[in-house]
């Protein structure tokens, strides 16, 4: 497996955001100038309706040190972040806006205070095989007959392939999902150059290692 591109490195604080405002001393829009300031941000909220928390209160194209943070959005009860490498990157550039919102802002913020954190990774991959295909034979065989079904129909000699797989949770066991982790060919590329897509509810570099160790799996049940 060889990594091409880190499409989204998303790590979300489960927090009520009101916690980092015990005193009600700050008020949000005067944070805004000041946040941008500090942080480099190009995007911030300007208009009266940017600054609904349901909707999510957009920060965007910050850096914090040598991180690049593409998106910083904050709601009521949760605090995303995505920087442009890792999850840990993320996170820790969330951490360390709110360690100085604390020592500038007055935030009511401790080190350890964030609990919870929930993560999204997307990846780009190249594998030197057919992943997808080399999975199941099962799955191959169908593809295979269905496009010869298909063929018979439309004429066209089109061949099918595994396109996607999803691993995922009963969507009954819980009232809020969470993502699943898939796999699938990479949009708008040739199925035949063996890149993929991949989606995860994990940090960045869990991801990857679970990514590198389906791949190994794959190789050695096909052997």
């Amino acid at each position: 497996m060889k990594l091409a591109s880190i499409l989204t490195a998303r790590a979300v604080a489960l927090i009520d955001i009101d916690e980092f405002n015990i005193k009600g001393a700050i008020r949000f829009a005067d944070l805004v100038p000041v946040i941008a300031r500090q942080f480099n941000f190009l995007i911030v909220p300007s208009k009266v309706e940017d600054f609904d928390l349901e909707k999510g209160v957009f920060f965007g194209s910050g850096k914090v040190g040598e991180k690049v943070i593409d998106v910083l959005k904050i709601f009521p009860h949760s605090i995303t972040i995505e920087c442009l490498s890792s999850t840990d990157d993320s996170k820790a550039a969330l951490e360390e806006i709110l360690s100085w919102g604390r020592e500038e802002l007055g935030l009511s913020y401790t080190d350890g205070m964030i609990q919870r954190w929930g993560y999204i990774s997307q990846i780009t991959f190249y594998c030197d095989f057919p992943l997808l295909n080399a999975i199941s034979a099962p799955l191959l065989n169908l593809a295979r007959k269905t496009g010869k079904a298909v063929d018979s129909i439309f004429e066209e000699g089109i061949e099918y392939e595994v396109a996607k797989v999803n691993v995922g949770h009963d969507p009954l066991m819980r009232k809020n999902g969470i993502a699943g982790i898939t796999i699938e060919h990479r949009a708008n590329v040739q199925f035949g150059d063996n890149k993929f897509f991949s989606e995860a509810p994990l940090p960045t570099s869990l991801h990857i290692k679970f990514l590198e160790e389906f791949e190994a799996e794959v190789m050695r049940a096909n052997k």
